[in-house]
């Protein structure tokens, strides 16, 4: 399996915009159970999320947001986070 065959398919949405839609090779987010890390293939997943930061990575580089609390849905390596707000970090 090449590199670009195990990216997910990633969309952060808040209610006024969609405020990243693209593919990334990996994600980290606050559920409310602790910190989880999302690869290529997870299994299916719905879960609540908690304010703090979503961090994901692009061909290497890190992106990381600042978010409200929200939902995170996975299915078919598409992951959708369901946030009130999100600042970019720097």
């Amino acid at each position: 399996m090449s590199e670009t065959e195990k990216k997910i398919m990633l969309e952060v949405v808040s209610p006024s915009e969609i405020l990243f839609s693209g593919e990334v090779d990996s994600l980290v987010v606050n559920a409310a159970k602790g910190k989880m890390g999302v690869l290529h293939d997870h299994a299916p997943l719905a879960a609540v999320l908690k304010p703090g930061l979503i961090k994901f990575r692009v061909s290497g580089k890190e992106i990381s947001y600042k978010t409200s609390d929200g939902f995170l849905e996975i299915g078919e390596n598409r992951i959708r986070v369901i946030v009130e707000s999100a600042e970019a970090l720097k």
